[in-house]
């Protein structure tokens, strides 16, 4: 499997960069390009187009792309013959490609899109994408009803589909904090000065946590969650990263993180003496999206919807999750122990029920403004 890079970011640090220097929109404003909904694919499992030589996909570098290599590449190109490549290309800078290129006809730069489910939702809206053809992606059926993007004005079916479920977690030290924190208030134990690390946007505890600590609502009444993270300021260890989140664990020096558990994972198969909870007020759930580009030939259209439904099936899902530290979307996916009666990462409808879920309709339109606000509380 060859690589293709470009201007790299690391896994997530694209989000504090969301949305910079693009229109926010609302669900309404599905067509701001097309007068119309994107077209279906017309491509039929009646007629097999031909193989195209490989397929190009945006990805996230480093284990984040060997997990998807080795439980979805590897297995779609030994079925189909296919290779894969790579694309590296940070998420906003991509989406400012595609905005140069879709509404003009012309061919984007990959073939699949691998990214958050907010950037899929807002490029959704752009009508950047065809819909999924169910014919071709067949495992859709296989999915928890979390897998289905909400409803955007004008486009039915599938626009992308949610390929796994991520929590924003409380992991722990276990050597510092000896029990496992109830409720997302321990934090704000004077006993835990400059103990606490997060990102270095928020993304995951602010306003998401923090509003519902505070009594709020979102996106309507945000300010008391503010106000409770003013208080929380003392607290803070450090804001970063993925890898950043990952060492604070390893080292002991952020000993209680909101963290997705892929980090605190990667904490422990360093050594370290982690574990994660999900307190007794949730935890912030969101996905990330796989997505077929617009305007490429119909070939090409048709092996990236094949590649996504390998992505989707229980044998990809079972190996890539286990790999990635991910919630598994198909019902049938083998689940690893580790993640097992763990609402962290959320695989029944009990976990589900967990969860603090913000809409995409609402993250598209707020989500810049809340992480300048949280960079301005922690300034």
């Amino acid at each position: 499997m060859s690589k293709v890079s470009s201007e790299k970011v690391s896994r997530r640090g694209y989000l504090k960069y969301a949305g910079a220097g693009v229109v926010v929109v609302a669900v309404a404003a599905a067509g701001a390009y097309y007068s119309t909904k994107p077209p279906e694919v017309t491509t039929t499992t009646e007629a097999v187009p031909t193989k195209p030589e490989k397929l190009l996909v945006r990805a996230w570098g480093g284990e984040w792309q060997t997990a998807l290599d080795e439980g979805v590449s590897k297995p779609f190109t030994e079925k189909y013959g296919i290779k894969i490549e790579y694309d590296n290309t940070e998420d906003n800078i991509l989406q400012a490609k595609l905005r140069e290129l879709i509404p003009q006809g012309m061919e984007p730069p990959i073939d699949v899109n691998w990214t958050t489910s907010t950037n899929a939702f807002r490029e959704a809206i752009w009508g950047f994408y065809v819909p999924l053809n169910e014919e071709l992606v067949p495992s859709l059926t296989e999915l928890y009803a979390a897998a289905k993007p909400e409803p955007i004005e004008g486009i039915t079916g599938w626009p992308f589909v949610n390929a796994y479920t991520y929590t924003y977690a409380l992991a722990y030290r276990t050597d510092i904090v000896k029990e496992a924190p109830t409720s997302w208030m321990e934090l704000w134990d004077q006993k835990w000065k400059k103990s606490v690390g997060m990102y270095d946007d928020g993304i995951g505890f602010a306003p998401d946590v923090t509003t519902k600590l505070a009594g709020g609502s979102i996106p309507d009444n945000v300010d008391p969650g503010w106000e409770l993270l003013r208080k929380l300021k003392p607290n803070i260890a450090f804001t970063g990263e993925d890898p950043d989140l990952t060492t604070g664990l390893v080292e002991g020096h952020a000993p209680l993180e909101c963290t997705i558990p892929t980090n605190a994972l990667g904490a422990k198969r360093a050594g370290a003496p982690v574990a994660w909870t999900v307190p007794e007020e949730g935890a912030s759930m969101q996905n990330d999206g796989l997505a077929v580009l617009k305007n490429l030939p119909e070939n090409r259209t048709y092996w990236a919807m094949k590649y996504i439904d390998t992505a989707m099936s229980a044998q990809s899902q079972s190996t890539w999750m286990d790999a990635l530290g991910c919630a598994p979307m198909n019902k049938n996916a083998t689940v690893p122990e580790y993640m097992k009666d763990d609402p962290a990462f959320p695989t029944t409808e009990e976990h589900y029920s967990k969860m603090i879920i913000i809409p995409y309709s609402v993250r598209v339109q707020y989500e810049k403004d809340w992480f300048t606000k949280f960079e301005e509380i922690m300034a």
